[in-house]
């Protein structure tokens, strides 16, 4: 009989056994499971936020071309800051100075030779170099 309720009980133990690490195969794969369920949520949401951000941006874009059109700019200017065209233009004459301005360059570049590394500064001191 001593041999029976041993044999019994080692058969009970080894069936406990596997049924033990069945169960936490089970819960093992369980737990994977709902973790690869949440990341999938979370990708999609991440995919979700990208595309939303993509159809803004295509939206911006469309909405940046039609503000730099020139005839866009012209019409929100007549009409919501009230500006007219100007019928006629008045034009003020200028003296210009370029010649001299050149000139003048030219001497200091040629005095700079002569003079050093003052002459560089003449403009923030006048002629007195």
């Amino acid at each position: 009989m001593h041999k029976e309720d041993s044999k019994k009980l080692k058969t009970t133990f080894k069936f406990m056994c596997v049924l033990g690490v069945v169960i936490c195969l089970v819960i093992g794969l369980g737990i994977l499971r709902f973790h690869a369920a949440r990341l999938a949520y979370y990708l999609e949401s991440v995919n979700q936020s990208i595309q939303k951000y993509s159809d803004e941006e295509v939206i911006l874009r469309q909405e940046l071309s039609a503000l730099v059109a020139p005839i866009r700019i012209y019409s929100y200017c007549k009409e919501t800051l009230g500006m007219q065209k100007v019928l006629k233009a008045e034009t003020l004459p200028i003296r210009s100075r370029i010649g001299t301005l050149t000139a003048s360059r030219m001497k200091k570049n040629n005095a700079s030779e002569v003079k050093g590394w003052r002459a560089g500064l003449a403009w923030l001191f006048g002629d007195r170099f």
